[in-house]
């Protein structure tokens, strides 16, 4: 029995208690107390009764009943006990709840981090360049599958349709977006008549259809009212408004109005500039130049030698410039009547000069008549210069005797001595009988005397029958 107690004993018992210590103590004291009170009954019980197995159980089972169920005015053991063994439990039941709790936090935070990283809530990208679409996957590793379409009222790479918006989607998966091309290029476009329209309507019409490549050019008219239409001007001449598609290229012209006339060009000095550099400065400025060549001893070819607007003058872009070049050295054409005959061939080097005589009714032989090309004229080693011819005087035109000449004679007779010389001299055959040789000349009807430059001699030609 004493065994038993002893199982009850605070060495053996090591439930932790959780109350005060002077709780602790006050309940170990009654403890103790209690114990001794309990023992001392079950000796002084067991000391007056008979040592029969029978009372000996009995008396086990009261001191049993006793420790189980003691009076209200000791201290109970059992209920201690049983205070001491709950809280334990308690303890170690909220210690697994906060474990329990803790792991499944963690797999929640495991399971929603993972679900994050492999999974992304998608914008709404419509109507927006797809630019920015792209720029977004790119930084959430998401994968773009992008159909492209024509679509006339989208600009080009605007997001026309897009799937799982503003929705959560595996980034593995995806995600599809349909994006515009612009208008189709390939479309035929009906052309009105641009000449009824004013420029602000031909703007909308480009603007309406989409015509990239359909532009307006400005320019200043006299006769075109400002907006008024000038011209259009196709790329490729096969183009007509029927066959014209989006892609072709156009190009309308309409007025700017009278061009306003204000001198607000400096003319710069051209004198040490090229033709060139003169031409370049024209376009860039867009005033109009005259080039005129003048020979020069002095200034180089293609050099300035003189301008009609002074340097620093202003001008207008209606004003003309007059610019004369050097054409280098001229070589001059002389005045022939300052030589004779024979001097004409060597007058100049520089010419090709053919000096020839002619006959005249008023100028006395060896004078000068004239010359093919004017005195004075310049020609330069560019240039390519014609022949030059200095006529001279033979007089009056000599009828000669051409007796003992024969009819075949007479052709190159008349065209030596006269024609070729401007005299207009023909002849007249006839036949007479003579005993002189058959076919030659026997008769004239005039020689030795002058004649005048267009006359018509008869010639007697010997048949030799006489």
């Amino acid at each position: 029995m004493s065994d038993f107690l002893s199982n009850f004993s605070n060495g053996k018992y090591k439930k932790e208690d959780t109350r005060d210590p002077v709780e602790k103590k006050s309940s170990s004291q009654e403890s103790d107390m209690a114990q001794e009170e309990v023992v001392k009954q079950g000796v002084s019980a067991s000391n007056s009764t008979p040592k029969s197995s029978d009372s000996h159980t009995d008396n086990n089972d009261k001191l049993v009943d006793q420790i189980q169920e003691p009076s209200a005015s000791q201290p109970v053991i059992k209920n201690s006990l049983l205070i001491k063994d709950q809280l334990f439990a308690k303890k170690r039941q909220m210690k697994r709840f906060i474990i329990g709790g803790a792991s499944c936090l963690a797999v929640a935070s495991i399971c929603l981090f993972y679900y994050k990283q492999t999974h992304v809530t998608l914008p709404d990208f419509t109507n927006k360049p797809v630019s920015k679409a792209q720029a977004w996957a790119d930084d959430n590793q998401v994968k773009l599958v992008i159909n492209r379409v024509y679509q006339l009222d989208k600009k080009v790479n605007t997001i026309i349709k897009q799937g799982d918006k503003n929705k959560s989607i595996a980034k593995k998966k995806g995600t599809k977006l349909t994006v515009s091309l612009g208008a189709d290029p390939k479309v035929k476009i009906k052309l009105p008549d641009f000449s009824t329209r004013s420029v602000d309507q031909a703007r909308d019409f480009i603007k309406k259809n989409k015509l990239e490549n359909t532009v307006i050019e400005m320019g200043y008219s006299d006769t075109v009212a400002k907006g008024g239409y000038l011209k259009q001007v196709f790329a490729n001449a096969s183009l007509t408004s029927d066959n014209f598609k989006r892609e072709d290229n156009l190009t309308l012209h309409y007025s700017k109005g009278k061009e306003p006339i204000t001198k607000n060009i400096a003319v710069p000095d051209f004198s040490s500039q090229t033709k060139d550099q003169i031409n370049s400065w024209s376009k860039d400025k867009s005033v109009k130049f005259e080039m005129q060549e003048e020979g020069s001893n002095t200034i180089e070819v293609g050099k300035v030698i003189s301008q009609s607007v002074a340097k620093s003058e202003k001008i207008s872009k209606a004003d003309t410039i007059i610019i004369k070049l050097s054409a280098g050295k001229p070589i001059l054409v002389p005045y022939y009547a300052k030589f004779t005959f024979e001097e004409a061939s060597g007058a100049s080097k520089e010419l090709p000069v053919l000096a020839k005589q002619v006959y005249s009714d008023t100028v006395p032989y060896g004078d000068f008549i004239g010359q093919s090309v004017a005195a004075g004229t310049q020609y330069f080693i560019k240039d390519t210069i014609p022949d030059i011819t200095a006529t001279y005087s033979l007089g009056r035109v000599y009828m000669k005797d051409l007796s003992g000449q024969t009819e075949g004679d007479l052709q190159s007779t008349f065209h030596n001595d006269y024609t070729s010389k401007g005299a207009n001299i023909s002849y007249q055959i006839q036949y007479i009988n003579s005993s002189e040789t058959k076919g030659t000349v026997v008769a004239q009807s005039v020689l030795n005397e002058f004649v005048p430059l267009t006359f018509t001699v008869a010639i007697g030609i010997s048949t030799g029958n006489e």
